[in-house]
């Protein structure tokens, strides 16, 4: 059925425009003398599209920088699971019609299960079920793979959204149940096998996995995403069962439940795990100290005005946050930890304690492949040997267009690297592409786009006391990184400029006002 939606001559040339017809909401984007439509929600958390950065074509969502095709639909680059529905769309009159079937939705499921092929008697392997192990094999069903694909998932359950575990989980928002990102009867359907063993051991020359369990499976071709483990706290006392990690699903499990019955929370780490738990808990009422080695968190990240201010932030919303603060031993009483003591003598007592000091990737399982510090060495299509390729935290690779190699270890990025790895298996010579993004929800959701290890100069431009602004972070006269925050928030336009220009110009962006949307 046609419904007149909108006049043509009202709709901007480059913009883009929501419309309703009854509950549904559809996105319009004028091209030319047609017009293009689709749903207008992210498949991801359900973003209104209207207000993300249209790039050609293409529409980056204003919340977490998915990237759809506005021609069909397409989900181009994660997060969010599914495509836009693409509705037809015609001009008469001057007016815009679009054509809706009987229970027309906003969203597609993506990849359909009528695509998978069969018949290939190759294995392809992921290990870890994580966003880049997940992403993997998607890609390959996308991408035409016939043969079997094994996903092993050591913590027994279908890959979910760990980035919810320190936010809307911890606040009750989230259920167990909602973490899923697809159920097993999905996986199924796709022809992706969940295998629950644990891989102890990769033979890379000799393509093959050998198990805990003493089996051992040869593989034609491997992708390893296993992820990483929290790094213990080294104290004593740091083993009673009021001392929590948050890394995985079972550990936000259990501090979740100790929450009840804890008033006072010591957080003993300032990384972004630890502070975004802080800013969960403080706003469920708990009286939570956060003890930090640095003087300022997130400065070598952020800089020190936008550091500042997040530190500002988190005080002025009950956090007690305490810099310079070193845990020097945690004091027990009955069986549980009720102090923490730190070297300069202060105790801080507490009735939970959680450990957010780092992650160590997890690659002693790898054998003999080139190792970099933290994980293992990758080229610029994520190949660490023949038939092995590698993603997520695990992978230090070539970033591009900026010649350097970085090891990143952020939940967008990782599903970026899934599918490049999946079409790098499929035979795929491309470059690794992606531009770096992620998010942190602390007291707001902060958005950080490209990568900054060091900097030389940081312009804020907006309102940083009033947290809306954009931060630019400058290297040898390159824009290489920018974080924003609430309306401020510039970093949708500049990740259009970075999809083709990697590290603009300071100087170019300085001309135009700090605006990225005017470079486009």
């Amino acid at each position: 059925m046609k419904h007149d939606v909108y006049a043509f001559d009202d709709l901007p040339p480059h913009g883009l425009t929501e419309v309703a017809v009854g509950d549904l909401k559809i996105l319009l984007a004028r091209d030319g003398d047609r017009v293009l439509a689709t749903g207008a929600t992210c498949t991801h958390k359900g973003a209104p599209l209207k207000n993300g950065q249209r790039v050609g074509n293409r529409v980056i969502c204003p919340w977490h920088h998915a990237i759809f095709d506005l021609e069909d639909g397409g989900h181009l680059q994660p997060p969010g699971k599914g495509c836009l529905s693409r509705f037809a769309a015609s001009v008469e009159g001057g007016r815009v019609f679009v054509e809706l079937a009987d229970g027309a939705k906003a969203h597609r499921p993506d990849p359909d299960p009528a695509i998978r092929e069969r018949g290939d008697d190759r294995i392809f392997a992921i290990v870890g079920a994580g966003a880049a192990g997940l992403a993997c094999p998607e890609e390959l069903v996308r991408g035409g793979f016939a043969g079997r694909i094994l996903l092993f998932a050591p913590e027994g359950e279908p890959p979910y959204d760990r980035t919810d575990l320190s936010k809307t989980y911890l606040t009750g928002k989230k259920r167990d149940e909602d973490l899923p990102l697809l159920p097993r009867e999905r996986l199924e359907a796709l022809g992706i096998e969940l295998d629950t063993r644990r891989v102890e051991r990769l033979d890379a020359a000799a393509r093959r996995l050998h198990f805990a369990d003493g089996s051992e499976l040869r593989y034609d071709q491997c992708f390893a995403a296993p992820g990483s483990d929290a790094v213990p706290l080294g104290l004593d006392n740091a083993d009673l069962p009021n001392v929590l990690s948050l890394r995985d699903h079972a550990d936000a499990s259990r501090l979740k439940a100790a929450l009840p019955e804890a008033t006072h929370v010591a957080v003993i780490g300032s990384g972004f795990i630890g502070m975004e738990a802080a800013a969960s808990l403080v706003a469920q009422g708990k009286q939570v100290t956060v003890l930090s080695r640095d003087p300022l968190p997130f400065a070598r990240q952020f800089g020190e005005a936008a550091a500042g201010q997040l530190l500002a932030t988190h005080r002025a919303k009950g956090v007690d946050v305490r810099t310079g603060a070193k845990a020097a031993a945690l004091e027990a009483d009955g069986g549980r930890v009720v102090a923490v003591r730190l070297e300069d003598g202060t105790r801080v007592e507490t009735d939970l304690v959680i450990a957010a000091i780092g992650a160590a990737p997890r690659v002693d399982w790898l054998g003999e492949v080139p190792r970099a510090a933290k994980g293992v060495v990758a080229d610029e299509t994520l190949r660490v040997a023949e038939g092995l390729h590698a993603g997520g935290d695990i992978a230090e690779f070539p970033l591009f267009g900026r010649g350097e190699r970085v090891r990143i270890e952020h939940w967008r990025l990782a599903e970026q690297q899934g599918r490049h790895g999946a079409q790098a298996m499929l035979g795929s010579a491309e470059p690794f592409r992606g531009v770096p993004f992620f998010w942190t929800a602390q007291h707001g959701r902060l958005a950080y786009l490209g990568h900054a290890d060091g900097f030389d100069e940081v312009h804020v431009e907006g309102d940083l006391a009033a947290n809306s602004f954009t931060a630019f972070y400058a290297k040898d006269g390159r824009i290489v990184a920018a974080l924003g925050l609430g309306k401020g928030d510039r970093t949708p336009a500049l990740h259009a400029l970075m999809l083709s220009e990697p590290a603009p110009s300071r100087d170019a962006l300085a001309s135009a006002g700090w605006d990225p949307a005017a470079l486009l």
